[in-house]
C-alpha cells in the first residue's frame, strides 16, 4: 500500500509493513493454502479453456465431485480426486504460468 505514510519509521518506509500481518507467522498455511487452491484452479481453467481437454462440462463435473468430497480427505488425495496434477510436483506452476502468459498475451487489450 504505496499511499500510506509511516511518518519518521524507516522500517516501514522501506516496505516492512507486510510483517504486521500475524498470521504470516502465527498460520503460514493461511497463505500457502491460498496458492495451491490457485493452482488447483488454474489448472481446472487450463482444460477448460486452454487445452479443451474435454467438454466444459465434464471439467465442471469434476470441479463439483472435488467441492463435494473437500474435507473428506488429505489435500493431495483430493488432488487426484479432482483429476488434478499436485501443485508440488515439478513443472506443474510452470506449465501453468507459460499456459497464463500466452492467454493473456492474447488479449487485444486495445479493445479496452
Amino acid at each position: 500500500m504505496p499511499y500510506l505514510e509511516y511518518g519518521d519509521s524507516e522500517f516501514l518506509e522501506n516496505g516492512g509493513r507486510w510483517q504486521k500481518q500475524s498470521h504470516i507467522y502465527e498460520d503460514p498455511f493461511y497463505y500457502i493454502d491460498y496458492c495451491l487452491a490457485q493452482i488447483c484452479a488454474y489448472q481446472y481453467w487450463s482444460k477448460a479453456i486452454v487445452n479443451g481437454d474435454g467438454e466444459f462440462k465434464n471439467v465442471l463435473s469434476d470441479y463439483i465431485k472435488l467441492c463435494e468430497a473437500g474435507g473428506s480427505m488429505s489435500f493431495l488425495e483430493l488432488v487426484k480426486y479432482g483429476n488434478l496434477e499436485s501443485p508440488f510436483e515439478e513443472g506443474v506452476i510452470k506449465k501453468l504460468a507459460k499456459e497464463i502468459e500466452t492467454y493473456i498475451d492474447s488479449i487485444d487489450d486495445s479493445k479496452f
